[in-house]
């Protein structure tokens, strides 16, 4: 497994309670958990050997010079809705790019309001859960983007072919921030309720 830095910076938290041979205290600042190496150790376990980590595959919407999506000729053609059997775009209207990232994700319900909140409907209430997927810094996401679950074994590979098993929309991206302002990780929260799930996942 790869080296893993350590928790705290120069100064570790032994140094701080440190003594010199005189007896007075040695000043040492303790140093702050570098969430960026923690979130990576959740992963891909540097530390523990465990990966708590799995693959999805993120859609990003292929965008022209002035950042609108590239509408695919399906559209084009039948001048309203997108042909849901395109095989570029596969029923969405726009050209996209595919990649694989790595993510740690939890269901939470409605109650935090990080996607919805329980919405007061005519005849009583309606409960809506996410999904939240949290993602490295690095990761290219984006509202309009999507998140797609990807198959995989029990073990935790992908299955091939691979096979799309679940498509969310992010209702909520969320970068969070630490060190002098710069992105820690990424929380992206998607409502369950509005998952693409196809009976015949591709």
């Amino acid at each position: 497994m790869p080296n893993r830095p350590s928790l705290f910076g120069a100064n570790s938290s032994r140094d701080l309670f440190a003594v010199s041979a005189s007896g007075s205290s040695v000043g040492a600042t303790y140093g702050e958990v570098k969430l960026r190496e923690e979130f990576d150790d959740l992963l891909f376990g540097f530390t523990s050997g465990i990966r708590h980590g799995h693959l999805i595959v993120v859609r990003n919407m292929r965008r022209d010079s002035e950042g609108e999506p590239v509408v695919c000729t399906c559209k084009q053609e039948l001048s309203t809705d997108a042909d849901p059997d395109c095989v570029y775009c596969q029923g969405e209207g726009f050209l996209w790019d595919e990649s694989w990232h790595w993510t740690y994700s939890m269901y939470s319900g409605s109650d935090t309001g990080l996607a919805n909140r329980v919405v007061r409907m005519p005849y009583g209430l309606m409960r809506i859960d996410y999904r939240v997927f949290y993602v490295r810094f690095d990761t290219d996401i984006k509202y309009g983007d999507k998140i797609i679950e990807m198959k995989l074994d029990d073990e935790g590979s992908p299955v091939v072919p691979y096979i799309r098993e679940s498509i969310y929309m992010p209702q909520t991206i969320q970068k969070y921030r630490s060190d002098n302002g710069r992105v820690e990780y990424i929380a992206v929260a998607c409502r369950e309720d509005s998952a693409i799930r196809s009976d015949t996942p591709v």
